[in-house]
């Protein structure tokens, strides 16, 4: 049997993929302990954070949300049984929110039900032009989990989260780009490449600061105003005492590209 998920590194960059493609990589209770596990491990430092950490799917296509087998199982549990695998699902996606370093979406073929809520997560999304993401939920007589509604609330108009999560109905790719959620459109085929082209972007820049940065627009979500100016002015405050900032300014006052420092 081929693993279910399979992590990779090229230099600090992490590179997990859900490999199910037999069922456009269907979530597995494998896949999502591995992933949560895997961040988990990073944010508590009992593995070296990389600087970049890109989530892709096998043979084209990012993920297709839930098992339908194993969803037809679970109407018949009790509540308890039905809640059990969503609060582990609940768990990754919090891994990928609180993972100290950025998150990328590569994006092919498609991203639906959970499968969206995930790539919604991720700190950037990098599609393909023919890709798309659907919160289906409804067609199948359910209700969205794993952050659909804060994720989308976020990202697009109230009036077209209210349609997508409605009928179901999928949203191209392309039309998130023009909102603003989708980073970069790649041709199909090319949007790993163009993932992981960022992310050795990231790897050459100030990890601190970057990790900072993460923290900050997470802060940002849920904080006051004042608490946000606070958390601002102690992040920046700390960072200009490193040595990111001091070869950060020094080599912006000498007019050279920065060589920012291993953490």
């Amino acid at each position: 049997m081929e693993q279910p998920i399979i992590i990779t590194y090229q230099g600090q960059i992490c590179h997990v993929v859900n490999n199910n493609p037999a069922s456009r990589n269907a979530l597995t209770l494998d896949y999502i302990n591995g992933l949560a596990t895997l961040l988990n491990d990073f944010r508590q430092g009992a593995k070296p954070k990389p600087r970049a950490v890109i989530l892709s799917g096998a043979g084209g296509f990012f993920c297709s949300g839930g098992d339908m087998s194993g969803l037809q199982e679970r109407t018949q549990g009790h509540y308890a049984a039905r809640r059990a695998l969503i609060d582990r699902l609940n768990e990754m996606v919090r891994g990928v929110r609180a993972c100290p370093c950025p998150v990328i979406a590569s994006v092919e073929g498609g991203a639906a039900g959970a499968g969206a809520a995930i790539a919604l997560a991720c700190d950037m999304i990098f599609a393909s032009k023919t890709a798309f993401l659907a919160s289906s939920y409804v067609k199948i007589g359910l209700t969205p989990d794993a952050g659909t509604t804060v994720f989308l609330n976020a990202g697009v108009p109230r009036w077209l989260a209210a349609e997508l999560l409605f009928t179901g109905d999928k949203i191209p790719a392309t039309r998130l780009y023009d909102l603003g959620v989708v980073n970069h459109l790649a041709d199909e085929g090319e949007t790993l490449e163009a993932a992981m082209a960022m992310a050795r972007r990231l790897e050459a820049g100030p990890a601190s600061a970057i990790m900072r940065v993460k923290n900050l627009l997470g802060g940002a979500v849920s904080n006051s105003f004042d608490e946000q100016l606070e958390a601002e002015a102690d992040n920046i405050a700390q960072a200009l005492g490193g040595a990111e900032a001091k070869e950060g300014i020094t080599a912006f006052i000498e007019r050279r590209a920065p060589t920012f420092p291993e953490e």
